[in-house]
């Protein structure tokens, strides 16, 4: 949660808009921008604005949070990277949607997509023993694509910011191992957002990576993907994977199974590497007889701003945002209605109360916005509750409290107001 905070709707963070025509082909880019979260630049790229910050730092909480439980370290790669790093692993010719460029000395540079050639790099000479491994290292940070046709608001852009984690490993089994606690937390992750009811680990194929990943897909009928679900949903499988006759048979290794067809977005992806990249960066290990052994990796990824994008596209009404609590930028949304001189009173023992319950607030008391609009505002924003102090309050002694996700709210004593 973030650390206690007031702010003012009229200083703090502009206005809401009533159209966002320029994305109409998006839904959660439409809602997004005319809630204020964030502002579109051009095709795929987007400034966050303070609510949009706010609902992705805590995002991105959750995501260290369980990226540290699972014994993972932070660390940082440069956003250039050398076309003789990429080169080790054959991907500065075999990845299309780089960003090349030159530098003034005539190097040849681009701009970071991922970041296992780095990684690999940077663990060249540092990897030597078994006593060093496993190891696991992530990064949250900006990343680069040059997609043909960025589009549908920030689940697929231009640049974004992205969670991408490498571990190192000295046996395959020992990977497979470590790979399956990080899918347990990235289905943590999702269900701390408030999706992980409709996200389901997808068999799927692994592109630019290795021949098979797994995909984490969030069931959305406006999703890009398409993805099969068993009956009883315990497995998922991408379209690409369900078209292949040998791969289904690997899988089911016998009868194949009635599947139903979802469309899906993807919001997270993991792929066991092998010895790709360890191997073209010469990364060995000496075990304990002395013996240098090859050694195993993998790579995990999840978008963090398409995690933002994904949950206002799923998660939305026909008013509005409608965010889970974990994620929510405030935790209540306080409209005060009425004269500022005789509501005063009411909400500042409002404002005591956020206070002592260390609670986020947004205070909406523009004087020159009808009621209306403030609840309207209110439904589009789509903090979890909303408060209602007026000049009723002064005469009756009670604030208005609704949840999002309810129609009608309920009248109680400041004292008794739990959320």
């Amino acid at each position: 949660m973030h650390t206690h905070t007031i702010h003012y709707l009229s200083t703090s963070l502009g206005k809401t808009l009533r159209s966002a025509s320029h994305e109409q082909e998006s839904k959660n880019g439409s809602l997004l921008t005319r809630a204020g979260f964030v502002a579109q630049m051009a095709a795929g790229m987007y400034t966050m604005l303070p609510l949009g910050m706010r609902v992705l730092s805590r995002i991105e909480g959750i995501v260290r949070e369980e990226m540290n439980a699972i014994g993972s370290y932070e660390l940082a790669a440069p956003t250039l990277h050398t076309r003789q790093v990429m080169e080790r692993a054959g991907r500065w010719d075999s990845i299309d949607v780089l960003y090349r460029l030159q530098s003034r000395q005539g190097s040849e540079l681009c701009l970071q997509a991922t970041a296992e050639e780095a990684v690999c790099a940077a663990f060249q000479g540092r990897i030597a023993s078994h006593r060093d491994l496993p190891v696991s290292v992530y990064q949250i940070s900006d990343k680069f694509r040059d997609e043909q046709r960025p589009r549908a608001g920030l689940i697929r852009g231009r640049a974004f910011r992205m969670k991408d984690l490498y571990s190192f490993h000295a046996t395959e089994a020992d990977l497979r191992q470590y790979y399956e606690r990080v899918v347990s937390s990235y289905l943590r992750v999702f269900a701390r957002c408030g999706i992980g009811a409709n996200v389901f680990r997808t068999f799927a194929s692994g592109g630019a990576f290795s021949k098979f990943s797994d995909e984490f897909q969030l069931l959305s009928d406006s999703g890009e993907d398409t993805i099969f679900l068993t009956e009883d949903r315990s497995l998922a499988i991408n379209k690409e994977v369900a078209e292949d006759s040998e791969a289904l048979t690997a899988l089911f290794k016998g009868t194949r199974p009635h599947l139903t067809e979802h469309r899906a977005i993807e919001v997270g992806n993991t792929f066991m590497l092998g010895h790709r990249f360890t191997d073209a960066f010469n990364i060995r290990y000496q075990d304990d007889t002395g013996e240098l052994q090859r050694v195993w990796m993998a790579s995990y990824g999840i978008g963090t701003t398409r995690l933002v994008g994904a949950v206002a596209e799923v998660l939305s009404d026909d008013r509005g945002l409608v965010w889970p609590k974990e994620i929510a930028p405030y935790d209540v949304h306080i409209v005060v209605i009425g004269d500022r001189s005789k509501t005063a009173e009411y909400l500042e023992r409002v404002t005591r109360w956020v206070e002592r319950e260390q609670l986020c607030a947004l205070i909406d008391q523009r004087e020159e916005i009808r009621a209306g609009e403030k609840f309207a505002d209110a439904d589009l924003i789509g903090i979890p509750t909303r408060i209602v102090v007026s000049e009723r309050s002064t005469e009756d002694s009670l604030v208005e409290v609704k949840a999002r996700t309810e129609d009608l709210g309920t009248r109680v004593k400041i004292e008794e107001l739990r959320i």
